[in-house]
């Protein structure tokens, strides 16, 4: 398990800032966060804005929120100077699918954006968190994915909250060793959307991840989200400019399981990342006894 932490961090050590899920350095930060009121940023686009909007009712319990569209910002002039609200974004990557007119980031990112302050095109230095979503989103996939990005964000900034200290919630640390309960992945069939598992070798997925492993329609996965079901994992890929994110979440509550990163030509789920899972899976085990 240290082996697979010391690549992965020696990787972040290379990777843009896109690559990393928060930016809090102190916890007193996270804290002060709290304190603020959370601006969910409507862009006209009237299926973004419905599942933003329930996932946030639904999914959001760090702070408190509200809605406002892109051109109604200014009211919050007075309070975003004297720090006392943030605002929730969407970022598209310049390869995405995604055919709504949202935001995008300077540093290519594709998925939900805290911000210190709401631009269209937003600026590294005013990113304070992110959560990774599909490349490719229908108007019927919107529901999902927003759920899944609501549920990453609040765990980040639920974990960060409960750090022992202010060590724990560096990005680096973070990324090398995400704290959600690895024990979660012990008996979950993992799904994998269809034709994004690449394996090399005589053994197949189930033998090296030693679990049970369905290549499936995305749709079956969307459902698993929709149903929170504890018997499933899922693995999610997300490719901006320079890279390609690889996650594997469980469906209830999407707690993190595995991050890893590679080219963007290196998307689909292979030997090594299933050898990783199978490890994380065995260390869980062990520490549970």
């Amino acid at each position: 398990m240290k082996k697979i932490f010391t690549i992965c961090l020696l990787a972040l050590i290379s990777f843009s800032a896109s690559a990393q899920f928060g930016f809090y350095k102190k916890k007193s930060e996270i804290e002060a966060f709290k304190e603020k009121k959370v601006i969910v940023v409507l862009f006209y686009d009237s299926a973004y804005n419905a599942a933003i909007e329930l996932a946030m009712i639904r999914n959001w319990k760090f702070s408190s929120f509200e809605v406002a569209f892109d051109n109604e910002l200014l009211k919050y002039k007075k309070q975003e100077k004297a720090q006392e609200v943030v605002f929730l974004s969407f970022s598209k990557s310049k390869g995405s699918k995604n055919k709504a007119k949202l935001g995008s980031c300077e540093e290519d990112f594709n998925g939900l954006v805290m911000l210190n302050k709401f631009k269209r095109k937003s600026m590294p230095e005013d990113i304070l968190a992110q959560a990774f979503c599909s490349n490719n989103i229908d108007t019927s996939d919107w529901e999902f994915e927003l759920q899944r990005g609501v549920q990453l964000m609040n765990n980040y900034f639920e974990y960060a909250s409960k750090a022992a200290k202010d060590a724990d919630i560096t990005a680096s640390k973070m990324m090398s060793n995400y704290p959600s309960d690895k024990s979660q992945l012990l008996d979950k069939k993992l799904l994998v959307e269809d034709k994004m598992l690449e394996l090399k070798g005589k053994k197949d997925a189930a033998d090296i991840f030693d679990g049970e492993v369905a290549e499936v329609d995305r749709d079956l996965i969307y459902k698993a989200l929709a149903d929170q079901d504890n018997a499933v994992a899922y693995y999610l890929w997300v490719k901006d400019e320079k890279y390609c994110n690889k996650l594997v979440i469980s469906a209830q509550n999407s707690e993190l399981m595995y991050y890893e990163t590679a080219t963007p030509d290196k998307c689909k789920l292979n030997n090594k990342d299933l050898e990783a899972l199978n490890s994380i899976k065995k260390i869980a085990l062990k520490n549970n006894r």
